[in-house]
């Protein structure tokens, strides 16, 4: 693909993949997900396509070989974590589906923000986008609990033991999203000092995310209104 032909095809559809991926990880975290720990089969082929759509997504919006590569990455340890799991289900499975998030967080992370805040006009897609980056740092939260959880299994009073079932991935975004909206309903309480020193930070960027979000955007939109006099 030409540079020209590719130009074209990140202007036409750069920001409309932004709100692509932001309703298709909402209902990853709050749809499928549960639907999985309840027991549906079959719920878990929904994580392996937004993997696909989501490799297709940062090589348009970003065009980064390393951006691509890591977003394959992060695809390829959730088809290997499936087949895994499909066969002998192990402690293994919920390492590789915890890095396999925590990869393609931060890889999103990255990509969107640059996407959303980069200068120009203020779109709706935009917009969603950066919904899509506060989703995203629920994402990595919840994978970085879950590798704490793994290692220090008493690290969070209330959180049932992360063992190799369905219902592992719902208890920590659960947690990191009760943590992020600072909502604390105290079923799920971090007791060890890696675990609240982690909910600390994410509380905080849970807090001072929509003020900052706000001010950027509204300097983005100004700037580009003076650009255009």
């Amino acid at each position: 693909m030409s540079k020209a032909s590719f130009r074209r095809l990140r202007e036409r559809f750069g920001d409309p993949l932004l709100t692509t991926l932001t309703i298709m990880l909402a209902l990853l975290l709050f749809v499928i997900a549960p639907l999985q720990a309840s027991g549906v089969r079959g719920a878990h082929f929904f994580g392996i396509l937004f993997g696909f759509v989501l490799v297709a997504a940062v090589f348009v919006i970003s065009g980064s070989r390393l951006a691509v590569a890591a977003t394959a990455l992060a695809l390829i340890l959730s088809v290997v974590t499936s087949s895994l799991r499909a066969h002998h289900q192990s402690i293994v499975d919920v390492y590789l589906e915890a890095a396999s998030w925590l990869v393609a967080g931060l890889t999103l992370l990255i990509v969107v923000a640059r996407a959303v805040f980069a200068p120009g006009l203020i779109t709706f897609h935009r917009i969603i986008g950066a919904v899509l980056l506060y989703l995203d740092v629920g994402l990595i939260f919840a994978a970085l609990y879950g590798f704490l959880a793994l290692a220090k299994p008493q690290a969070f009073a209330g959180l049932p033991p992360m063992l190799d079932n369905l219902s592992v991935g719902t208890n920590v975004v659960y947690f990191s999203f009760v943590t992020l909206t600072s909502v604390g309903y105290g079923d799920i309480a971090p007791v060890h000092p890696l675990a609240r020193s982690l909910a600390n930070v994410e509380a905080i960027i849970g807090q001072l995310y929509p003020a900052t979000l706000l001010a950027r955007l509204v300097t983005l939109e100004l700037a580009h209104r003076i650009d255009k006099k």
